[in-house]
């Protein structure tokens, strides 16, 4: 096969991947965003729990603890602003707030951010009420990312779980 068949064949090829990448559904759209949108939420919260786990101190400031969290509140904040509190869930006909149930998370993070810098002893004493978004609590914040993320959340764990 001459370099020009091999050029030729490669075009069309390519135009065919094209319209086969044009043709995905909306479905497989809001599948790829809800994944990364949930392994978003677990990477920040892993990020958070390790910093609280790492914590070089009992009693005064761990900026670099606070820091930490700080990058997590960033993350789903900045995350938040390519989703709409419309955004369909998953699994029945019912909408999901998940804007402002990130903006709520990423507020509480900011919370935990600012005591960590402060005190780390105080840390233990913000609560999911303390934190509340554009109306929203950070309890009915997470009530929205179990609607929206719980069918990803059940098939990461597997039957053997994490």
């Amino acid at each position: 096969m001459s370099i020009k068949s091999l050029g030729k064949f490669a075009a069309i090829a390519a135009v065919a991947g094209l319209g086969l990448t044009a043709c995905a559904t909306g479905d497989a759209a809001e599948a790829r965003q809800q994944e990364e949108t949930c392994g978003l939420l677990q990477a920040a919260n892993a990020k958070a729990s390790d910093a609280m786990a790492s914590m070089r101190t009992q009693d005064g400031p761990d900026e670099r603890a606070a820091f930490t969290v700080e990058s997590a509140a960033l993350d789903l904040r900045n995350h938040s602003y390519d989703r709409s509190d419309n955004q369909p869930a998953p699994e029945g006909d019912e909408t999901v707030q998940l804007r402002t149930a990130l903006q709520a998370q990423a507020a509480y993070y900011e919370e935990l951010s600012d005591t960590l810098s402060e005190n780390v002893a105080d840390a233990q004493n913000i609560g999911p009420k303390d934190v509340e978004t554009n109306g929203m609590s950070l309890e009915d914040a997470s009530g929205e990312i179990v609607t929206y993320c719980g069918q990803v959340f059940a098939q990461q764990q597997g039957p053997g779980g994490f």
